[in-house]
Formats: structure tokens, sequence, C-alpha cells
């Protein structure tokens, strides 16, 4: 995802990039491919005086590292005064970050936590929706990836983290509360995905939105191709996302280090596809009629990831728009970013929303 949205940047922006990497060859390799410039430090993110280091020369940063370093990544953002994006927390480590928000405008920070595919894009089209409702009742957003659990490490790790632990929903005015992977519906996704199964994951919209968004209801739900889905139930059952260590031949190891090495070293074939889908739904009030307003997303890819092409793109347009200006503070896209323009951005990288609008399930336009 880094690597897509350091390519955007240097085809489509006239900003100086730097990469920090803990594999300062790897991110050689990466400029001479681009035949880009090799401005490279070297970082530890678990390093504070690294991360302090490598921040000190910038004015915006990146962070594409996993999710689980970006409370760790802002504080060291705001230390330095210096502008951040994100590529997104699940709920609770998101609302850390908006308790940052007065430590950033102190600093005169512009920090957009959740700035992918999703948190992210879908932020922004879902304020999209709501911006034409006089009133909104329900925000609905659904996402169907198909990319298998041994495409990368990180991805064994990520559904691990998506599907354990608890999920937030925004429920008449509340958040409440509920055990991740549960409850479980089919949706309609545009063809040719179809009807797919989902379930809760902890992501942060219900949290986000409705700060910026007078909104009763939020839900967040994923779905994988069905084989997907049994794999992950299966080693959940047998615990191997488990962090306590076990030995084995005289070595302690944890099964879930031991599952994310050995799954996620297989990695995705060159001439397998995979497909990213989103689905937002927005339904309220205009002109005293209930609408609803429905928008779908997809990007298929064949040897890699769908996911990285996309998520990657849409952080490139928000690093880029928050160099050029914006608000102070902590603030995730749907308060950062106006939605036509991020879109329009998006559309001149090829990359589109279709937008129908719905009365009584009747398509208008």
């Amino acid at each position: 995802m880094g690597s897509v949205a350091i390519a955007d940047l240097i085809e489509r922006t006239d900003h100086e990039v730097t990469i920090g990497d803990i594999r300062p060859n790897a991110a050689i390799a990466l400029f001479r491919g681009l035949g880009a410039p090799e401005r490279v430090v070297r970082v530890d993110v678990d390093d504070q005086a690294s991360l302090a280091a490598a921040l000190a020369e910038t004015e915006v940063v990146l962070n594409a590292t996993y999710m689980r370093h970006n409370v760790r990544v802002t504080d060291a953002a705001i230390a330095a005064g210096v502008h951040l994006v994100d590529l997104g927390s699940y709920w609770p480590e998101t609302l850390q970050q908006l308790d940052r928000d007065e430590l950033a405008e102190r600093a005169g920070c512009r920090i957009v936590p959740g700035c992918g595919v999703a948190p992210g894009l879908t932020n922004v089209v879902a304020r999209l929706g709501a911006d034409q409702l006089d009133a909104v009742d329900t925000i609905r957003i659904y996402s169907y990836i198909t990319h298998p659990l041994w495409t990368s490490p990180g991805t064994v790790v990520t559904r691990f983290d998506a599907s354990t632990g608890t999920s937030a929903v925004y429920e008449n005015g509340t958040l409440v509360k509920r055990p991740s992977f549960s409850d479980e519906e089919r949706v309609g996704f545009a063809d040719p995905y179809g009807e797919q199964e989902v379930h809760l994951v902890p992501h942060p919209e219900p949290v986000t939105l409705p700060r910026y968004i007078d909104v009763g209801n939020v839900i967040f739900k994923v779905g994988y191709p069905a084989d997907e889905t049994r794999r992950i139930k299966v080693l959940l059952e047998l615990g191997l996302d488990r962090e306590t260590p076990f030995e084995l031949d005289g070595v302690a190891i944890s099964p879930s280090r031991f599952a994310v090495a050995y799954i996620g070293s297989r990695g995705i074939g060159s001439s397998d596809r995979s497909a990213n889908v989103k689905h937002v739904r927005v339904d309220g009030v205009r002109d005293g009629k209930p609408v609803t307003l429905a928008y779908d997303f997809a990007v298929e890819q064949a040897g890699r990831s769908a996911s990285s092409i996309i998520t990657g793109t849409v952080a490139a347009v928000a690093v880029d728009m928050v160099a050029r200006g914006g608000r102070i503070g902590v603030h995730p896209p749907e308060g950062a970013f106006d939605p036509r323009a991020f879109l329009n951005a998006l559309a001149e990288r090829g990359l589109t929303v279709a937008e129908r609008e719905l009365v009584n399930d009747e398509v208008l336009r």
C-alpha cells in the first residue's frame, strides 16, 4: 500500500518524497524502479528516537505501517509538528487518536487518521450522501474482499484482528459494543459479485461518522468468499490467533507468530485475481420523502491484492490534499476533505464511484 502511494505521489505531484523504512535497501530499490531520486532514511517505528529523527525533516507523513503503530506515530508527528495521514486503525485506537485533537491544534498539525479505502474512501462517500439529504437516519457500509489469508503476513494479522474482540455499532444515537464476527447478514453487491454474507468487524466508522454527520445509526460489516470465512473460523477455533508462546523443540513461539509467518509466506499467485468491493447506503429524508443514496465501487487485480491499489491510491490523494492545506487538529476523512473534490481526484486516476438514488427501492438516477 505504501509503495502504491509513493508511486502515485511521484507520478502525479511535485512533492519531494522520502521513504522511511527499516529496510533501506528495499526503499532504494523502489525508488530506482520508479526512476526517482533516492531519498531514504532508516527508521524503526518501534524506536521512539528513530521515529523522531525520521520525522524531523518532513512536512507531511504517510504512515503505511500496520495499524498497531498508529497511535505511537500520531504522537510522534504531533511532537515533531508535522502533518500526518494514516491508513486506519480499529475503533479503540481511533478514539485514542481523536483524543489528541487539542494537542494537534496546539502544534499546528493536520492529522487525518483512517484514510485508506475503509476507513477512508467509505467515509468520504458517506459524507457525500449525507450532504445531499435534509436528514440522515442510517449509514450502512459493506465490504467484500476476496484476496486470501496467504496473500501476505500482514493479511493474516489483519484477518485475525478483524475477527476477534469487540466491534462497535452506532445504534439509535448510542455506541453499542458487540462481538466481532457476529450479526451475519446477506448483502447485495454490484455485479458481478452479487449477494454475499457479511459480519461485524471492529472498524471505526461508527465512531467517527456521528461526530460530523447528524445520524442515528452507523454500521460497518465485511465479508469474504465462503472458503476464506471457513479458513478463518477454523484457525480461530484452533487458537492460532493466540499470543501466549508454546515450546517446540526447545524454541518458544506464539501460535499467532507461527501462523502469520507460515501462512503468509505462500503469497498470492501471479495469475490469481482479487477484488476489493464496497457498497455504501445512506438512508434519510429530502423534501419530506424517504430517500436512499447507494454508492458502489470495486477494484480488481491479478497477481496482487486489489486492496493495495485502492488503499494506496486513496492515501496518496489524502497526503497531497493535506500538504496543500486543510483543518488543523485530528479529523478523519469525512471531516477533513471536500467529498466531491476527493472523488474527482480519484476519477482522474481511473477509480470511479457509481451513485444511485433510490425512493422505495426504485432507482431514480
